[in-house]
C-alpha cells in the first residue's frame, strides 16, 4: 500500500501541473485547453481531500483500537494525519523513537 503522504504530495503535484497548464493556456487564448486543464485541477484537490478524509477516519479507528488495548494509557496519533498502518506516538510528536506499533487483532 501507497504511504498516505506519497500519494497526497503527487497528486498535489499534478494538481500544480493542471493548473500550470490552464495558466500557459489561458496565456496562449485557448479557452478550451484552460478550462478542461481548471477542471483536473478541481479534481485532483477532491482527490487530495479525499486521503485526507481517509487518513483522519483511519487515524480515529487506530485510537480506538489503542484505547481498548491499553485503556489506561493515553496516545496521540502519529504524525497528524498520516495513514501509516498502526503506528502510534505516545508523547511527543517530534521524537520517532517514542513510536510503537499498535497490536492489530
Amino acid at each position: 500500500m501507497i504511504s498516505a503522504r506519497l500519494r497526497y504530495t503527487a497528486l498535489s503535484l499534478v494538481a500544480l501541473g493542471f493548473f500550470l497548464g490552464a495558466l500557459h493556456w489561458a496565456q496562449e487564448g485557448v479557452w478550451p485547453g484552460a478550462v478542461m486543464c481548471l477542471y483536473l485541477t478541481c479534481l485532483c484537490l477532491l482527490g487530495c481531500a479525499r486521503i485526507r478524509h481517509t487518513a483522519e477516519r483511519r487515524q480515529d479507528e487506530q485510537e480506538r483500537e489503542l484505547a481498548q488495548l491499553t485503556p489506561e494509557t493515553w496516545a496521540e496519533p502519529w504524525a497528524d494525519w498520516c495513514c501509516e498502518p498502526g503506528f502510534i506516538t505516545r508523547g511527543d510528536l517530534h521524537h520517532p523513537g517514542h513510536c510503537t506499533r499498535a497490536q492489530q487483532r
